[in-house]
């Protein structure tokens, strides 16, 4: 040891010490340099989530844009059907067992990945024949999903409100320990770092309603641009005369009707006036901003005039390309569900192959 740090350790350890500390951030400190593991998942708070889900919901159920943006995604994703091609007994029991009826409910699982982004599905086992059943439990109803704190992929337990403020928690496949009831949960439009899914309509939602609210004022502008009252003028009207003049004329008269008065009465129609200039270019814009949105081109949702059929075709790529990934991931969904079913019923992970059907024009599209 030398005679300076011998010095440094005998006089100055405890000053030395303290500035060590102050001069690493605090684990808790906002301004610490690093960040655990541990750490919560980003994404909004369960009150923005909720607005999100609601607004969407009610939207997909009101809206026509977004009704048949929803029903574009299920229409191209499921179609007339997706067939399961497989050898495994017990899968094709599964998938047709009639409490399941897999193939019946895809369409409405299609329109609540679009609607909602993502999709709780719940496995009850039968007890006797270990069979699997599968119910849905609706996204908003899910306030909380518990994960592993050094993995947020690792989803632990699910939180879902009822009419009993304890509400229910439903175990997830990762801590399922035997239980005869476990939540699976799958996402689309999933951001990195986030645990839950998005929206089809998520980007488009304040578009959306404005589109309702132009839509609504141009109903009032053009309703009362052909709105119009009776102004009934009397000249050199005597005492009283104005008031009994009220009450005669407290009926307003039919269409058709005749009046007739002499030269002390006159009677004008006026009408309000509205400079009401075409707003046709207002409204396409806000169409364009929801299309592109939502992924679709124009022509998809009624609006055909401005599209030649080339043009519509080259449009249509894109679009097709997006349906044909959320194919891939309905397809990984199934897969998934069928081998954690098996695995429920003490079974090995069965082969299966899922056909979708074709977004253009040629063969089925198979999902291995």
């Amino acid at each position: 040891m030398t005679i300076r740090t011998w010095l440094l350790d005998t006089f100055f350890r405890r000053e030395l010490d303290e500035r060590i500390r102050l001069s690493i951030p605090a684990r808790d400190s906002p301004a610490a340099s690093w960040r655990e593991l541990s750490a919560a998942p980003l994404g909004p708070p369960w009150q923005e989530t909720r607005a999100a889900l609601e607004a969407a919901a009610r939207l997909a159920h009101t809206n026509p844009l977004a009704a048949r943006i929803i029903a574009l995604s299920a229409d191209f994703t499921v179609g007339s059907g997706v067939e399961l091609v497989t050898a495994d007994a017990w899968a094709r029991s599964f998938w047709d067992d009639p409490q399941n009826r897999i193939g019946a409910r895809l369409r409405r699982w299609a329109g609540e990945l679009a609607r909602s982004g993502e999709l709780f599905l719940v496995l009850s086992r039968n007890p006797a024949s270990w069979m699997s059943y599968v119910r849905e439990v609706p996204a908003l109803l899910i306030d909380n999903i518990a994960t592993d704190p050094d993995d947020l992929e690792r989803e632990l337990a699910y939180h879902q409100l009822t009419d009993d403020p304890q509400g229910i928690t439903w175990s997830s496949r990762a801590a399922d320990g035997g239980a005869e009831q476990v939540m699976a949960h799958y996402t689309v439009n999933r951001a990195v770092g986030e645990v839950r899914g998005r929206s089809d309509l998520a980007p488009i939602i304040p578009w959306l309603e404005h589109y309702e609210m132009w839509l609504e004022d141009r109903v009032r502008i053009n309703r009362y641009k052909g709105a119009y009252l009776w102004q009934v003028k009397v000249e050199g009207a005597l005492p009283g005369q104005l008031e009994a003049k009220r009450s005669q004329y407290s009926r307003i008269p039919s269409n058709g009707s005749i009046i007739v008065t002499d030269a002390a009465e006159t009677w004008q129609a006026v009408q309000p006036n509205i400079a009401a200039d075409d707003a046709a270019a207002d409204g396409k814009a806000l169409r364009l901003a929801i299309a592109a949105g939502a992924g679709v081109p124009l022509h998809w949702l009624a609006e055909g005039e401005s599209t030649n059929r080339a043009t519509a075709r080259e449009m249509n790529a894109a679009t097709l390309r997006q349906y044909a990934q959320r194919q891939q991931a309905l397809g990984d969904m199934l897969r998934d569900l069928i081998t954690l079913a098996a695995a429920r019923a003490g079974r090995p992970a069965p082969e299966v192959e899922l056909r979708f059907p074709a977004l253009e024009t040629g063969s089925d599209t198979a999902i291995d």
